[in-house]
């Protein structure tokens, strides 16, 4: 009786090589780091780092944005809108950072109202369905007092699932903006 064997093989591959660690997410994860430890200097010298050693358009976004988002916090307004536009100009499809800098544009010291209207137009486009870019839109529109842009705004809102508190702060506002604005007590936004 003749027995049929088994042959076995064993592959001799070698594990594919890791690729090499990227760069601008290592100093990023050390900023991030550095800075929930309150080591702010050095949280700063690791995002430059970071923002230097992106070399493609969307690891430069990525370093800008977080960069910016890092300096807003610290209150450095204008060297974050400085990263913010950077981010932008990498990455122009990247709807975080365009509300993100039209959030920045309208505190900044120098104030840039019609760049922060523009920058939040943009990141609302890019998000249709996104509440905060139009969130923020109809409450900067209210402050400058364009009733009928921010009642606009608000209304477009209420296409979005929203949940119920929210929706009610946002019929709250459409309320207030669809009656005549009062001399003595102007209603403002609410804060979300």
């Amino acid at each position: 009786m003749r027995r049929a064997g088994l042959v076995i093989v064993v592959a001799c591959a070698h594990a594919a090589p890791h690729p090499p660690d990227d760069p601008v997410k290592t100093e990023l994860s050390q900023a991030e780091a550095a800075e929930r430890a309150r080591h702010h200097d050095e949280a700063r010298v690791h995002y430059e780092r970071a923002v230097a050693s992106a070399k493609d358009a969307a690891s430069a976004g990525l370093a800008h944005r977080e960069y910016a988002e890092t300096l807003a916090t610290w209150g450095e307004l204008d060297q974050a809108r400085s990263h913010y536009e950077a981010a932008v100009a990498a990455t122009p499809g990247d709807a975080v950072a365009w509300h993100d800098l039209g959030i920045v544009r309208a505190n900044a010291a120098i104030g840039d109202v019609p760049g922060a209207l523009a920058a939040l137009q943009r990141a609302k486009t890019l998000a249709p369905n996104a509440l905060p870019p139009r969130r923020d839109l109809a409450v900067l529109h209210w402050k400058l007092g364009h009733r009928a842009e921010a009642l606009a705004e608000y209304r477009e809102m209420l296409q979005l699932d929203l949940p119920p508190r929210l929706r009610e702060k946002v019929q709250w506002a459409i309320d207030q903006l669809s009656s005549p604005p009062r001399a003595s007590a102007p209603a403002m936004p609410p804060s979300s």
